[in-house]
C-alpha cells in the first residue's frame, strides 16, 4: 500500500513541475526579432510547425 502513495506523489510531483514550467515558459517574452515570425515564414516540410502557412487554410480550400 505504501508503495502506492509513492507512486501517487512521484506522479503528482511531476505534474507539479511540469505545470510550473509550463507556467513560466508562457511568461516568458519573445526575444526581439522574433516578435511575428508568423509574416516571415514561407513554410517548409514541417507541418507540426504553428508558424507553417498550411495552417492558415480553411478545410475546402486549395494549397498552391
Amino acid at each position: 500500500m505504501i508503495k502506492i502513495i509513492y507512486a501517487v506523489i512521484f506522479f503528482a510531483v511531476l505534474a507539479g513541475i511540469y505545470c510550473i514550467g509550463y507556467y513560466l515558459n508562457h511568461q516568458t517574452p519573445k526575444p526581439k526579432g522574433c516578435e511575428n515570425l508568423k509574416a516571415e515564414c514561407d513554410g517548409c516540410k514541417i507541418t507540426s510547425c504553428m508558424n507553417n502557412p498550411i495552417h492558415d487554410y480553411k478545410k475546402g480550400e486549395e494549397n498552391d
